[in-house]
């Protein structure tokens, strides 16, 4: 779902140093960034104007450049399939040539196009990667009554859409956001879709490993066309968290954050969260994370304690080893260690 510019212009005048405990990281660029991955060393991030950057060597060094032939596109997701081979999700309107997929495999030398859509009203969404299968789902928005979910098979350099047998009935304008790739959960054997941009976000979960049948999950909170469910993350096989907000009211959430631990099957709405609008959910195994253009927070679950991060303007957050990578608006990257975290914590008691 395309998000209104508003948001990225209060991100542009929402200054760097204001990052609290955040350290950040000095980029040439002043790209917007919402899409950032890891797998072992290398860290992945794209974003406006075809731009990535890549470390290969867990965020010592950094390398900026333009994927050739991309300049208009926004990179709002990406997958890591191994050293060498990298995907990119352009998100935007079909007919407006932004729905495209691009293929590395020789770790970001030269690119090709892999898959694009020139009609319809395809807007790409998340991907969600499986290293095990070594496979991918990507998301797109509605049409034709149901969200068009992609196989991506990179070995065999292959994108076929997946035939849905039945889905639950489309609500009014509804819609993922495509705000940090972390609309789409695969987990569990399952794939899990929160929602927005109607009277109510929802939560819908495929039946099987099949993903041809789908089921609403939750659907008793009340959004409207700028806000619903951003986020969702897990703990565990069993233990996930789902936030959102309102992109257009920064700073208060009626959305809240929403908890199962028993894989979907119930939801629950946490009586203490923080009030600002959340684009990204993390577990760090030990805390979670929010994450949004105006504040981040982490939460501890054995204290139930919440800590602020500091005013932030982020799109998304990563865990990488014994860091939390940061990424954002006009070239924003940061970072916070989970040592920092702990010391936080203790602090506070």
């Amino acid at each position: 779902m395309k998000i209104s510019s508003t948001l990225l212009v209060f991100c542009l005048f929402f200054q760097l140093p204001s990052l609290a405990q955040w350290t950040a990281i000095p980029l040439q660029t002043k790209a917007s960034f919402r899409a950032i991955r890891s797998l072992k060393n290398d860290i992945w991030i794209g974003g406006t104007q075809g731009t990535i950057v890549h470390s290969h060597d867990g965020g010592l060094t950094w390398q900026e450049s333009q994927v050739p032939g991309a300049d208009k596109l926004d990179f709002r997701d990406l997958a890591i399939v191994n050293q060498q081979k990298i995907l990119l999700m352009s998100a935007g309107p079909a007919d407006k040539g932004a729905a495209k997929l691009f293929f590395s495999k020789d770790q970001g030398s030269t690119w090709h196009l892999l898959f694009d859509k020139k009609t319809g009203p395809y807007f790409f969404d998340a991907i969600a990667w499986n290293h095990k299968k070594q496979e991918g789902i990507m998301l797109s928005d509605p049409m034709n009554g149901q969200f068009p979910l992609f196989r991506i098979k990179a070995n065999e350099e292959k994108v076929e859409e997946i035939m849905l047998r039945s889905f639950p009935t489309l609500l009014t304008r509804e819609a993922a956001f495509a705000a940090s790739g972390s609309s789409l959960l695969w987990i569990h054997g399952k794939l899990n879709l929160v929602t927005g941009g109607s009277a109510q976000a929802r939560i819908l979960q495929s039946q099987d490993d099949t993903f041809i049948k789908f089921q609403v999950l939750h659907n008793s909170t009340p959004a409207d066309s700028s806000s619903g469910f951003f986020s969702i993350g897990a703990r565990n096989k069993s233990n996930y968290w789902v936030v959102g907000g309102n992109y257009l009211r920064l700073n208060e959430n009626n959305i809240g954050i929403l908890e199962t631990r028993d894989a979907g099957l119930t939801w629950e709405k946490l009586h203490d969260y923080p009030n600002f609008y959340m684009e990204k959910v993390l577990w760090t195994g030990k805390y979670w994370i929010v994450a949004g253009p105006s504040k981040s927070a982490a939460y501890h679950p054995k204290t139930k304690k919440w800590i602020s991060l500091g005013e932030t303007h982020f799109h998304n957050v990563i865990l990488h080893k014994k860091h939390i990578f940061a990424v954002g608006s006009k070239g924003t990257l940061a970072k916070i260690s989970l040592a920092e975290l702990d010391q936080l914590f203790l602090s506070k008691k």
